[in-house]
């Protein structure tokens, strides 16, 4: 039987793997960064102009290959404009001192005066997956024959402290030289958080070298998404759309073709406006007129945070805020604008982690997320986006629903829009539409897809001289209920994003008490042990009812297995006669289910806890210096074995995925021991089968377990080892119960020991007796014999 089970298991595994062996030999892959390749190409031999742009396919044109008249651009519009266009310029918000009050760094560029990047300065998040130094966002542009110019230098960055400026040209970085950005990236990715390196510089005329101290890479709310190649220049290479752009949706009757394009000779988002920092770093305001003399204007600025009751709400002290203002020119003119949400949402742990909607649906690594006053957070699949499977593609703003907020939603952090409720600059809004605004990728990657919100506002009259302006607060940071609930409309705030599923209920107080552990513990690790010590020890009483409800059943087996052959053809007797035993020796035969019952709540809701609870995520077991379980809410990743492996066992979407676990192996291995000690002896063939089905379905067990979080694992290791010691040292702290496992006929429990005692040690009603005693001897002896 056993090498039946083994045939047909090699037989499936073999079918599979030529099946995908065939797949890859039918159908190969394109080569991964070839377009991109060919823009970078472009872009070198057109070194002014924007490296590619976003055609109505999806796909990326260099400049200069299409004309503007492939892309509808209206020349006679353009040449109305009083002044030409203005130079690529980068400012910044906030900084990355942990100590600072804004709490996170903003790069905008003057490119749609949009945001390029918003970095967290907190220690609490970094980096993930980019384990190598960091020297800062710099924004460089080549310099023939010299290096990289800066354009912008962060406050708080290493490059800040070591004393870069903006415009200085950066020559070396660690005695290797740096002409371009992709240069300067391949020399920070080989370099490691912490490590001091030499940096030459050109200053006005003069050559600077300068120690910097690298930092690890702080996590990136926003970001500019790639497609194809790693590149951090976000000027060189073609991206996706930025976020927080501004658009016309209409003007005078003129509407857009197409979603992601503009009304010819009313371009805003793929422009460069003129920028205005004030000294204080406190805001950077952007300007651009249109044809008809209409201003446009979009000012970001930090603000105090609203005090509540008398103290400051919990976050930092300041927010980020965004004002849109529309001046009107030469004429009246009548227009709805539209202002895109974030772009670029952290994709980590999408090969792992899963989420959950609260519609049964499927959702995506980052799904656009809305709420409107008195009702849920609504969440728009990312995957339904791809499909085209959208039933409303489109939500109305009703006059008696405001909108609450609008953005994007990701698996530990979110970024959105919060119109104001107060105040003259009350945005006026018409609808929320879901966007798709990168490539859609194929096959199981179709989840990392790129999406955003867009806020359409209503048709708003400007007349000349006059001046509309909107206010918008912007959230982008970590899913932590108390900071979400700080933003939004008192009564529709954002702290709903954080779902924990049906089992909610178990899953906020354990977090609650892991939270509390950890407070005094300070290891997530060990909190995570202590937790386990506090479910099972609370669920002792019920655990060694069920070891004693498995002792009895051991016990009475043979009793069982005659009455089954005595009435085998007389199903009502044989019911009535084995729950008459049953009933004899006092045995429940759900006495062994419930604690598996009352397992299940808290195994799913300590599994959305760990796969949810932001404070887990970046939570090592032992220490952040080491990559294996430095991330208690992923797997353990003890050896990177894409190298060694096949692509469709090794890719993060295969089987297995990049990374050799060991939690998982452990896990399982403990489960198969635990199966060992205590699984009763088969009495027949039928029960042997099942035996064998269970221990090969912990193989299979073994390959869902593989992607778990080691937080998890770590439990159910914690938790096995307790069951197997409890199972173990049972008899001697119960004598009454000893003999539970052990047949009358004095057959070998599972544990190895051999005990006679009568049936009175289960506190049976009636001895038994001597006649009982030799009937069963004979029937075990014809056993044997058969």
């Amino acid at each position: 039987m056993e090498r039946r089970y083994a045939q047909f298991i090699a037989i499936s595994l073999a079918i599979v793997l030529a099946g995908q062996l065939l797949q890859l030999w039918l159908f190969p892959k394109p080569l991964p960064g070839r377009q991109a390749a060919e823009v970078g190409a472009a872009a070198a031999l057109n070194p002014g102009e924007n490296a590619g742009e976003k055609q109505p396919d999806g796909s990326l044109q260099p400049n200069g290959v299409a004309g503007d008249a492939d892309r509808g651009v209206d020349r006679d519009s353009e040449a109305e404009e009083s002044r030409p266009a203005a130079p690529r310029q980068h400012h910044t918000l906030g900084s990355l001192d942990p100590n600072g009050q804004a709490g996170l760094l903003v790069t905008l560029t003057s490119r749609g005066a949009a945001v390029e990047r918003i970095e967290l300065a907190s220690e609490s998040f970094h980096d993930q997956d980019d384990r190598s130094g960091y020297l800062g966002h710099l924004a460089v542009e080549a310099v023939a024959n010299e290096g990289c110019r800066i354009r912008v230098v962060g406050p708080g960055t290493p490059a800040d402290r070591a004393g870069l400026r903006p415009d200085d040209i950066l020559t070396q970085v660690g005695g290797k030289a740096t002409p371009d950005s992709r240069s300067l990236h391949e020399v920070l990715a080989s370099t490691n958080p912490g490590d001091t390196v030499a940096v030459a510089i050109r200053r006005e005329g003069q050559t600077i070298s300068r120690d910097v101290v690298l930092a690890r890479r702080p996590l990136e709310v926003v970001r500019p998404e790639y497609r194809t190649l790693p590149v951090v220049d976000a000027e060189a290479e073609p991206c996706d759309p930025f976020s927080f752009r501004l658009s016309l949706e209409t003007r005078d009757g003129a509407k857009r073709a197409e979603s992601l394009l503009e009304i010819p000779g009313q371009e805003l988002a793929d422009r460069d406006w003129q920028a205005e920092a004030a000294a204080d770093g406190s805001l950077v305001r952007f300007t651009r007129q249109l044809p008809g003399g209409l201003k446009i204007a979009k000012e970001y600025r930090l603000v105090a945070a609203p005090v509540d009751d008398g103290s400051r709400a919990a976050g930092p002290a300041q927010r980020l805020e965004l004002v849109v203002e529309l001046t009107g020119g030469e004429r009246p003119t009548r227009l709805a604008y539209a202002l895109d949400g974030p772009t670029g949402l952290p994709t980590e742990g999408w090969w792992y982690a899963s989420r959950i909607a609260r519609d049964w649906g499927t959702l995506a690594v980052r799904d656009v997320a809305m709420r409107f006053e008195g009702e849920q957070s609504t969440l728009v699949s990312g995957l339904k986006m791809a499909d085209g499977k959208l039933d409303h593609p489109a939500s109305a703003v009703r006059d008696g629903k405001p909108l609450s907020f609008a953005g994007v939603d990701a698996l530990y952090f979110a970024s959105a829009l919060i119109p104001a409720t107060t105040g003259v600059d009350v945005p006026a809004l018409d609808e929320v539409r879901p966007l798709i605004v990168g490539e859609i990728p194929a096959a199981a990657r179709r989840k990392l897809v790129d999406v955003t919100s867009r806020l359409v506002s209503k048709e708003l009259a400007i007349e000349p001289g006059t001046t509309v302006a909107h206010r918008y607060e912007i959230f982008a940071g970590p899913k932590k209920p108390e900071l979400l609930a700080q933003y939004g409309a008192k009564s529709a705030a954002m702290d709903d994003l954080v779902y924990y599923g049906w089992f909610g209920w178990v899953a906020r107080p354990m977090i609650a008490v892991l939270h509390a552990l950890h407070a005094v513990i300070g290891n997530y690790g060990i909190a995570i042990l202590l937790l386990t010590v506090l479910v099972r020890g609370a669920m002792f009483p019920v655990s060694r009812k069920q070891a004693l409800s498995s002792q009895k059943m051991q016990v009475l087996q043979p009793e069982m297995k005659a009455i089954a052959e005595k009435y085998k053809n007389e199903p009502e007797k044989r019911t009535k006669a084995t729950q008459d035993l049953w009933r004899k020796h006092d045995y429940n035969p759900m006495g062994g289910c419930l604690l598996v019952f009352i397992q299940i709540p808290i195994f799913m809701g300590l599994y959305r806890s760990l796969a949810t609870d932001v404070e887990l995520r970046q939570a090592p077991l032992f220490s952040s210096a080491i990559r294996w379980c430095s991330n208690l809410a992923a797997p353990d990743m003890f050896y990177d074995w894409s190298k060694i492996l096949p692509p469709f066992l090794s890719a993060p979407e295969a089987w297995l995925g990049p990374f050799l676990n060991l939690f998982p192996l452990v896990t399982i291995g403990l489960f198969l021991w635990q199966q060992q000690l205590f699984m009763p002896p088969a009495v027949d063939e039928q029960s042997k089968m099942q035996q064998q089905v269970m221990k090969y379905m912990m193989f299979f067990m073994a390959l869902m377990f593989f992607k778990v979080p080691c937080g998890l694992c770590l439990y159910f290791i914690a938790s096995t080892l307790w069951g197997i010691a409890e199972r173990l040292w049972l008899p001697q702290t119960l004598p009454a119960t000893a003999a539970a496992g052990v047949s009358s006929g004095g057959q070998p429990a599972s544990n190895g020991r051999v005990i006679n005692v009568p049936f009175t040690s289960f506190g049976t009603k009636e001895p038994a007796t001597p006649a009982g005693d030799a009937a069963r001897q004979k029937r075990q002896s014809r056993k044997k014999q058969r």
